[in-house]
């Protein structure tokens, strides 16, 4: 169950190609929408969070398991770790494939 715990949290954590053109203010644009040339990057950056989530949380559960600090709140702050982790690299990494594709 921890791993598909880790799992979810890595995929919600994951940013796609494009996260930060949300904070822009959209103006009508005179160019007919077109589909993304490579719409593999969302399977690629998917699956890069949810990895990245997995081994995060994984690793970081075991480092806190005898840890008093984390005494009872180990999955919760593995799973905010995971979730962290991923949301990080996959940012790090649609700015690198993007900024590669232009």
């Amino acid at each position: 169950m921890e791993f598909l715990f880790f799992a979810a949290l890595g995929w919600w954590g994951t940013r796609y190609p494009g996260w930060w053109k949300s904070f822009r203010k959209s103006k009508p644009q005179p160019i007919p929408w077109k589909p993304e040339t490579e719409p593999w990057f969302y399977v690629v950056i998917s699956a890069v969070g949810i990895g990245v989530g997995v081994a995060s949380g994984l690793s970081f559960s075991n480092t806190i398991a005898n840890n008093a600090f984390f005494a009872g709140r180990g999955l919760i702050a593995s799973g905010l770790f995971s979730f962290a982790a991923s949301n990080l690299l996959t940012g790090i990494a649609s700015l690198l494939m993007k900024t590669q594709n232009q």
